[in-house]
């Protein structure tokens, strides 16, 4: 009997958050896609436990948004102690949701991963198999040939376009390209305890800087919670998951009260980066790309940019909108901000661990001194700290935008818009998944209906102008932009910036460029080299749908 043979687009190694945060940001392209993972189904234990804005967003651009918030604590912060008991010498309690959600969010992964699971049953054209293990692979330069082999030992041949290795911090496809990790040495073990049935009502982090013993305690939603301890250098693991060890770590928490412990387990953590993350037709995503201390929460976090990053990209590639060229961008635009947020979680670690005494009070003593100092407290408080993302190289145009301020590689902010009387949406759902030309203000309404260059039409660019909430609803005949109304004059305020400007965002709402209206065709001209296409000469604008300030918003 001959062996069996598929063929697909993309093969995805790896069913974690990254590896279906891909596959359904490819399902919703139509792109045909199978997932494949060794485990028997999702995650059963708890993982990764802090969910923030930018991939809630991208959860938004999957359409499973509402479905994952049912199960997330919604804009938590982190309070710093001296130790157990002791006093609190610092808060990070951030209150602004520039991307449409709260900054810092608390989730349960296998919560996570069912849901992203179930989404997959959206569309016929992504199959998801577990119990299927990649034994190897060829890249033939037109496409991958993989091996696997499925729970009764036998295999099957998937052809594909292109193979996403998801498959974590191990990653066996990485070690099959001999692909190195390297960066920083630092390692540190911790033991993870996660309990639930939890009975604490607070619902904010809790570090303890101890530097005899530094603790974190975590809270999840469904009356869950996390502690993880540090475990020193000179102690045995084994004797630390003692459960009258374990008792005694939690004694200063649970005042003598039973704990119901659902999971123990001693991690490694490790601030690491893969020398290269493309390899031919191969790619590497999430942990196999990256590791990142979980200091500052940010290691799924990293994966799902990854996704949304890379996943956009190979819809516009397999459906022939973009050439293969453009996957090229994904290591160049990923890679410094993930080497940042390692950096990032590296800093708050020598908060949270101080390597000494000494080393704690001296921490303590800056964050208290910064509470009495306006714009170095809100620095903290608000999380500005964190590195705002933003590309300085890839998918990027030169700026043809003089006066205004330069948003190119900046993830653009997220409104809460309306577009009719009964209308109050988030920005994104006019944007859809394509690309879209956004402008602020009457003139840019004016403008953006008379944009011609054909390269719009190749990007599928959705127009939409953004009206003050108090301006007269205007009805303009024969016109193919999308008017919407600001809710909140702050969250629109980098949009004001543009003056009469026009920004093109991208599918992962990422700026790539701006350019005023009789700048048009030069701005085109160049993000098509960036593209590496072709368009015919610019023709007149063709008017196409209408859409008015009492009109439905257009799929």
């Amino acid at each position: 009997m001959d062996q069996q043979t598929e063929t697909t687009d993309i093969l995805i190694v790896g069913a974690g958050p990254t590896g279906l945060t891909l596959a359904n940001i490819l399902g919703r392209a139509g792109v045909r896609t199978i997932i494949i993972d060794r485990k028997e189904s999702t995650v059963a234990e708890p993982r990764a436990v802090s969910i923030d804005d930018e991939s809630l967003r991208t959860m938004q651009a999957i359409g499973l948004v509402d479905e994952v918030l049912r199960d997330v604590v919604t804009g938590y912060g982190v309070h710093y102690f001296t130790t157990p008991g002791g006093r609190c010498f610092g808060k990070v309690e951030p209150t602004l949701s520039d991307y449409g959600f709260p900054r810092r969010n608390a989730f349960r992964q296998p919560l996570f991963e069912a849901t992203l699971k179930k989404g997959l049953a959206r569309f016929a054209n992504v199959a998801v198999r577990f119990l299927h293990d990649l034994v190897s692979f060829e890249d033939s330069g037109n496409g991958v040939r993989a091996m696997v082999r499925k729970a009764d030992q036998s295999t099957i041949t998937i052809n594909a376009r292109y193979l996403i290795a998801c498959d974590g911090g191990r990653s066996p496809v990485r070690e099959m390209l001999k692909i190195a990790m390297s960066g920083t040495t630092f390692k540190s073990r911790w033991l993870v305890i996660d309990t639930e049935q939890d009975d604490d009502p607070f619902w904010q982090t809790r570090v303890y800087c101890d530097a005899r013993r530094p603790i974190v305690e975590v809270p999840g939603p469904h009356h869950t919670r996390r502690f993880e301890i540090l475990i020193h250098p000179d102690e045995d693991a084994e004797a630390m998951m003692r459960p009258e060890q374990v008792t005694e770590f939690l004694r200063p928490f649970r005042n003598g009260k039973a704990t119901n412990i659902v999971r123990q387990v001693i991690y490694t953590f490790h601030a690491r980066m893969a020398e290269r993350w493309r390899e031919g037709n191969v790619f590497l995503a999430g942990d196999a790309a990256h590791l990142t201390p979980p200091y500052a929460g940010q290691g799924m976090n990293s994966g799902v940019r990854d996704a949304h990053n890379l996943g956009w990209k190979l819809a516009a590639v397999i459906g022939g909108t973009l050439p293969d060229t453009v996957l090229n961008s994904y290591e160049s635009e990923r890679r410094d901000h993930a080497w940042s947020l390692i950096r990032l979680a590296l800093n708050l670690g020598e908060v949270m661990a101080p390597r000494s005494r000494l080393h704690g009070w001296a921490i303590s003593t800056f964050f208290s001194l910064a509470g009495y100092i306006p714009p170095l407290r809100d620095y903290f408080l608000q999380m500005r700290f964190k590195p705002k993302p933003r590309y300085t190289e890839g998918l990027l145009a030169p700026s043809y935008a003089a006066g205004s301020t330069d948003l190119c590689g900046t993830m653009l902010p997220q409104p809460r818009v309306r577009t009719g009387a009964t209308h109050d949406i988030p920005l994104d759902e006019l944007a859809g998944d394509s690309f879209a030309l956004i402008g602020y203000g009457m003139q840019a309404l004016q403008q953006l209906t008379s944009l011609s260059d054909p390269l719009w039409s190749r990007l599928e660019a959705r127009r939409i102008v953004i009206l003050p909430e108090t301006a007269t609803p205007t009805i303009m005949e024969h016109t193919n932009v999308i008017i919407c109304y600001a809710l909140q004059r702050t969250s629109t305020s980098l949009f004001e910036q543009l003056g009469t400007n026009i920004v093109l965002m991208r599918p992962d709402r990422y700026a790539a460029g701006s350019f005023a209206a009789n700048c048009e065709h030069q701005f085109a001209s160049a993000y098509a080299a960036r593209l590496n296409i072709h368009t015919p000469a610019h023709t007149e604008p063709v008017s196409i749908n209408i859409h008015t300030a009492r009109s439905s918003v257009g799929t």
